[in-house]
């Protein structure tokens, strides 16, 4: 993005929008994508997710139509969580020590090989388990990379406008890779997973050909034993108020609005509405967080934002509560909608977070983050689900969720750091100038 030098005269003809100093207009998503590092990684980032949707499903059905087992099934999908019960936290010290960038092509392309392995044909259960297993245990050293390196290639408000395409391509990825998914595999599971296979290369040659090599600020000769680096991550990430305090408005936030989706089977079962109304469900819920993410972000100034996000906290919790009324359809529908657009505060606040952390720590504090993420929509999930199994109907378990969710809120944002405590840490991430 260019600026205009305050020393040169005014030029007698209109400027150029493009031209204005980056105080007075905010980065749009043409300027995100007029960044060839930028519109490279979204582009990869975009194949890499549908490729990783595309794999659950196909990894899924393959299971299931060579076992007749639904547990087995239900375990192939299940297991792509465990690796964030502690691995993850130790590949993002890993991730620190090397260039972020290599480390999502060295992530693409291993997941690829070993999706190629899933090709071969009468693979036993346990065999295919265990690869499945290792494909997702792969993940979180890519996602800590990916936002590491997303948060090299653009700062500032461009990285919020940036983080909110990430965000809406991740919802668009999951949808088309679903629906792909769920069609390629009853055709054949094995074309599915080929398909799966080439768009993790597709991914990693893209992001090596597109984006440019920083190499780690970490020494070699500065490394000590790796879990070492874990816990110090751990550290400063229970230890710094602002990174504390974000990430746990993150993950309470999609602890609530992970529900709808996560229940929708058994919500469309309540209200006699078979798959047809479960897909209806899933698919308004990511299709309105999408539409929030892009509109809260490219139209609301960054001040506003800023002071919105508070309050808008509690819009999840207040949604979910209404599911006390028994909705019909029709209300779950719109239940749905308004959750989804309550996300739309999760662009600034991963912005902040990804802003507030110092290079050489991304991996290891971006790890711990995604960790407590991905567990908060699983226990979440996994509650709601097992009350629902004592007989208690969804809509009641989920409107309950979402009255004790408004206190989960208040206790996630009780300290909210001021603006000036947000800057601080800003700054204090950015490296010293020699």
């Amino acid at each position: 993005m260019s600026k205009r030098n305050p020393d040169q005269p005014e030029q007698p003809e209109a400027a150029d929008p493009a031209d204005e100093p980056e105080a007075e207009r905010k980065p749009t998503f043409g300027d995100v994508f007029g960044n060839r590092e930028a519109a490279g990684f979204l582009a990869a980032y975009c194949v890499s997710s549908a490729g990783a949707m595309l794999n659950r499903v196909a990894v899924t059905f393959l299971v299931w139509s060579s076992t007749g087992s639904s547990a087995l099934a239900a375990g192939a999908f299940a297991i792509s969580f465990a690796p964030y019960l502690g691995l993850a936290q130790v590949l993002g010290a890993i991730v620190d020590r090397y260039a972020y960038r290599n480390v999502m092509v060295l992530c693409d392309l291993i997941r690829a090989a070993l999706v190629t392995l899933l090709l071969i044909p009468g693979m036993p259960a346990p065999a295919m388990m265990v690869v499945v297993f290792a494909i997702a245990a792969v993940q979180p050293a890519y996602s800590a990379a990916r936002t590491a390196t997303l948060a090299q290639i653009l700062t500032g408000e461009a990285l919020s406008v940036a983080i909110a395409l990430n965000l809406s391509i991740t919802g668009a990825a999951q949808i088309v890779g679903y629906l792909a998914g769920g069609l390629l595999a009853a055709i054949d599971p094995y074309a599915a997973l080929a398909i799966n296979a080439l768009l993790f290369a597709a991914s990693g040659v893209t992001v090596a050909a597109l984006v440019k090599h920083r190499p780690s600020v970490n020494r070699r000769e500065d490394r000590r034993n790796v879990l070492v680096e874990t816990g110090e991550g751990l550290k400063m990430l229970r230890d710094n108020r602002v990174l504390l305090t974000v990430s746990m408005a993150i993950w309470g936030l999609y602890s609530l609005a992970a529900v709808p989706e996560g229940v929708a089977v058994l919500w469309s079962a309540h209200l006699d509405g078979g798959s047809v109304a479960q897909g209806t469900i899933m698919a308004v819920d990511a299709a309105a967080a999408i539409v929030g993410l892009l509109v809260f972000t490219r139209f609301v100034p960054p001040p506003v934002r800023d002071r919105l996000i508070r309050p808008l906290a509690f819009a999840a919790p207040v949604v979910l509560a209404t599911a006390l009324l028994d909705p019909p359809l029709a209300g779950v529908l719109v239940l749905a909608v308004g959750v989804g657009l309550s996300t739309a505060i999760m662009a600034p606040l991963n912005a902040t977070l990804a802003q507030c952390i110092p290079d050489g720590w991304r991996g290891r504090i971006m790890a711990a983050a995604n960790g407590g993420l991905q567990l908060a929509q699983g226990a979440a999930i996994a509650a709601v689900g097992a009350v629902a199994e004592l007989g208690v109907p969804v809509p009641y378990v989920v409107g309950a969720w979402g009255v004790l969710g408004l206190g989960l809120m208040a206790l996630a944002i009780r300290r909210w750091p001021s603006a000036g405590e947000v800057q601080a840490a800003k700054d204090a991430a950015v490296p010293a100038r020699a």
